[in-house]
């Protein structure tokens, strides 16, 4: 045996003194060491064995999770007016809004709001502005930017008590970056929740990146999944955890190509490119105009899917558009297309699904289907653009902008008619 190689009599023999404990310090303090036994000493445990030592499975580390904090404090005072930026209303009465950095609910259908932020630290002189997502009137996630970037470090705050307190989650350390960096949700249960944290420069041509985080636990931890393909994704739901889809835009008219999306059956981590065919009607639709893109997915089922195709010309906006609506039944294998009318803009105009049937697509001019469709009838025609949110096909809102005006507007009929609040603060 090599001199200079331990014996295993040796290694053993070490292991029983460091199992008995460190050997009595010549200052420890004679308090410390005079004081008689209570009870009997225990009796002698064998030392360990090496093969024993080598065995023993090492212990996993208990993750520690941050303690709820309560909502910073108000910004505002009862009987202020509030402009909101985005609006989520989850019933009649019940919804979250966003304003800047601040968060908000209401409890009587957008009339009054209370501030409900987490209490996020900021650098003084920075613009936060906060991105959200919202399962229901007590649950939501929060994460939020400085000066048009999400820090690396940042945690998504998440709240199950209409954000009376929030709790951070673990830091995301994500990879996302560019000119600015933003967060897109897509939420499944209350549980289950993904966040896409993008950034794209813009310059010599416009590119992309992402990375994409999902939660099991709430938003307590955060695992990192794919982040190498990188475009302008245009939406991303999920039907179930393995089953989702993302629509996309091209970042440039290199050729005339199919309009795609992705498709994952692994809960995000890996991703399928799939292309659309051409309208039965129109074979040559993606050779006659330069862009054919993919946009509002809907997943009823990993079979049952619903999107929109836009197919423009090179001019923004475009002179020349034509918009689809596309379903299938069978995951992809066949697709059902109906042209859409002309004055729709599947780049811009937002579907909001309710069931099986009933869907709105909602832009300056609204349309109404009851036949999963199939069919479109006009509803509505309005000189602003706006950010929709619907309770059920007859209860909806927006934030209405035009010309430099802003606007909470409701509906109670459908879109037909469309009335002004003018929201303000309660406590």
């Amino acid at each position: 045996m090599n001199s200079r190689t331990p014996s295993l009599t040796s290694f053993v023999l070490l292991m029983a003194i460091l199992a008995c404990g460190p050997l009595a310090s010549p200052t420890s303090s004679p308090l410390a060491t005079s004081v008689p036994h209570t009870q009997p000493p225990s009796p002698e445990v064998p030392s360990p064995t090496l093969a024993a030592v080598l065995s023993a499975p090492t212990a996993e580390p208990s993750p520690t999770h941050a303690a709820p904090q309560p909502a910073a404090a108000a910004h505002f005072r009862a009987g202020d007016p509030v402009q909101l930026d985005s609006i989520s209303m989850i019933s009649r009465t019940e919804g979250w809004g966003l304003s800047g950095s601040y968060v908000l609910t209401t409890v009587d259908g957008g009339q009054t709001w209370r501030e409900a932020t987490p209490p996020q630290s900021s650098q003084p002189g920075t613009q936060t502005h906060a991105y959200g997502a919202f399962l229901d009137a007590e649950t939501a996630w929060i994460v939020f930017a400085e000066d048009g970037h999400i820090l690396a470090e940042a945690s998504v705050w998440n709240t199950t008590d209409a954000g009376r307190t929030w709790t951070p989650g673990a830091p995301l350390f994500h990879q996302a970056i560019g000119d600015s960096v933003w967060a897109e949700f897509a939420v499944l249960d209350a549980r289950n929740v993904w966040v896409m944290m993008r950034g794209v420069y813009v310059g010599a041509g416009t590119h992309y990146n992402h990375e994409l985080f999902h939660t099991t636990d709430g938003g307590l931890t955060w695992t990192s999944l794919d982040g190498e393909i990188s475009n302008n994704y245009t939406g991303m739901v999920f039907a179930d955890t393995a089953f989702a889809l993302r629509t996309l835009q091209t970042t440039g008219a290199y050729a005339a190509s199919p309009p795609a999306y992705d498709v994952t059956t692994d809960g995000g981590v890996t991703w399928e490119g799939r292309e659309l065919p051409p309208p039965p009607e129109a074979p040559e639709l993606f050779t006659q105009y330069p862009y054919c893109e993919t946009y509002q997915p809907v997943v009823l089922s990993s079979q049952a899917i619903r999107m929109l195709v836009g197919c423009f010309d090179y001019y923004d906006p475009p002179r020349e558009s034509v918009s689809y609506f596309y379903s299938t039944q069978n995951g992809g294998v066949s697709w059902s297309t109906i042209r859409l009318p002309d004055t729709v803009r599947a780049a811009d105009d937002r579907l909001l699904w309710f069931g099986l049937n009933n869907a709105l697509l909602l832009g300056r001019d609204m349309y109404l289907t009851t036949s999963d469709g199939q069919t479109w009838s006009f509803v509505k025609s309005v000189n602003w653009d706006g950010q929709f949110t619907f309770s059920d096909p007859q209860y909806g809102w927006a934030i209405a902008r035009s010309d430099g005006e802003v606007a909470l507007v409701q509906t109670m009929d459908w879109a037909a008619t469309w009335s002004v609040i003018k929201p303000t603060i309660t406590r």
